[in-house]
């Protein structure tokens, strides 16, 4: 989901509880926060040696070790987030939007939104934890292209490691 797409719902539905279900049946607390909107940039190169950059928006969702029964973000408070964040700096709207989560029993993680579901009363944004992927074998055309394209066959290499006594070994030597 784009970020826009996802503003735009919030615009849609004001006042609506907004949840986060982070596994399945496992949510994050009522009381979390959101921290940080971030814009995202990625500039890599896969092990095929191809150069890839793209961006991505990622919303921190923080929840304080001491429950907070009063506090509760719905859809009307999250936008306004999102349009502090922008009288500041403009947040990308057109890339995909993602959620860092984390808390005791879960590891910090980057989320996309799986699923939305709008219950009249509530929003809940379902997240799935992505997988990883080789850029190399999801370019390839052909199953031989691919079984090919990541990181190939290893090969293996014997090194001889020759012994040193402490005594040939000195500051500036050239040994360490």
């Amino acid at each position: 989901m784009k970020t826009s797409e996802f503003t735009t719902l919030l615009e849609q539905n004001p006042g609506l509880a907004l949840y986060f279900e982070y596994q399945e049946g496992k949510y994050v607390r009522t009381d979390y926060h959101i921290t940080e909107i971030k814009n995202v940039s990625y500039d890599t190169v896969d092990c095929g040696g191809i150069q890839n950059a793209w961006n991505e928006v990622h919303v921190q969702l923080w929840e304080n070790q001491i429950p907070e029964p009063d506090h509760h973000v719905d859809t009307t408070k999250a936008l306004k987030i999102f349009q502090v964040v922008d009288k500041v700096r403009s947040t990308l709207k057109d890339v995909e939007i993602k959620f860092e989560y984390g808390n005791a029993s879960f590891p910090t993680a980057i989320l996309p939104i799986s699923n939305l579901l709008n219950n009249g009363s509530s929003i809940i944004v379902q997240l799935t934890p992505d997988q990883t992927s080789c850029k190399a074998k999801d370019r390839a055309t052909s199953p031989e292209e691919a079984a090919a394209a990541c990181c190939g066959t290893p090969v293996k290499k014997s090194i001889q490691l020759s012994a040193i006594s402490a005594a040939e070994c000195t500051p500036g030597g050239g040994c360490c």
